[in-house]
């Protein structure tokens, strides 16, 4: 999912209007990010403390983190630096107590952090134990977790917001990873609906993204490790291949693009939006 188009003048115009925050939106707010040392979660991070939010930054890279803590900092936003490994329910019960000494109650949680695995395009019979676990424990699991940490409290306060992130996988298939992850995204989808049901008469409403092709540090490791065989290689651009030509906007979206529709459904803009699947993949996947 590489094809671009239009001129470079256009596209750095387009760029700068995505790059648009509204300052003060969040002010008095404050929300966890989990994923936040890159990527989607990483410009997450940034644009809730562009807009005034108090945010608490959960990765398991600690120099990552430092930097978007850094680059929050430098913009006057209050945030907290959190190691984290959300496939850990004690480690998850830890980092939430912390951020909420650090910034205060959490009114909005973005569960943005996942894990791929590319290297099972050859079948379920070559998934192993492991590698099926360890995609479920960090992509359903660890926004269980969070949700299990957080919502109680949103509720009694009658008031919050949460988003997770799914993927285009959850809606349909990847082409990119194996079923493990695809299998995780369609179970966070299931989550989100059945919270979004038992949360929303209680003030607190909870709704999913689901990206397509995004340019983040995941999708550009999974290149790396299709390209370590010719067999991987082939598999892998056959299936972009027959995405792209389906893509109605022809490139994979930034990472700031998926931050902008999470801000909204965290946002009072969408005071009425509750168990949403929002698809975000430029009109790949349409329902």
């Amino acid at each position: 999912m590489t094809v671009r188009s239009g001129a470079d003048d256009e596209r750095s115009a387009s760029d700068a209007r995505r790059s648009a925050t509204l300052p003060g939106r969040f002010a008095g707010r404050n929300a966890l990010v989990t994923g936040a040392a890159s990527g989607i979660g990483k410009a997450t991070a940034l644009r809730l403390g562009r807009e005034g939010a108090g945010v608490a930054c959960l990765d398991r890279d600690a120099a990552g983190l430092d930097m978007t803590v850094a680059a929050l900092a430098a913009a006057g936003a209050r945030a907290e630096a959190i190691v984290c490994d959300i496939a850990k329910s004690a480690d998850v019960a830890r980092a939430s107590g912390r951020a909420i000494e650090a910034v205060g109650p959490i009114d909005a949680l973005a569960n943005v952090a996942g894990i791929g695995d590319v290297s099972g395009h050859d079948g379920i019979e070559n998934l192993p134990d492991d590698r099926w676990q360890r995609v479920l424990d960090v992509n359903v699991n660890g926004a269980f977790y969070l949700c299990r940490a957080l919502l109680p409290a949103m509720a009694g306060r009658g008031f919050g917001a949460v988003v997770n992130v799914s993927s285009l996988a959850g809606r349909s298939k990847s082409a990119n990873a194996n079923l493990a992850y695809t299998t995780s995204k369609a179970a966070l989808l299931g989550l989100t609906r059945h919270l979004a049901f038992d949360y929303g008469r209680r003030g607190v409403r909870v709704n999913a993204i689901c990206p397509g092709g995004v340019d983040t540090p995941m999708i550009r490791s999974a290149a790396a490790l299709a390209a370590a065989s010719p067999e991987a290689s082939a598999a892998r651009a056959k299936g972009l291949a027959a995405y792209q030509f389906f893509m109605p906007i022809q490139r994979m979206s930034t990472p700031d693009e998926q931050a902008a529709a999470i801000l909204w459904l965290l946002s009072d803009d969408a005071s009425y939006v509750n168990g949403v699947s929002l698809d975000v993949n430029g009109g790949l996947y349409m329902a």
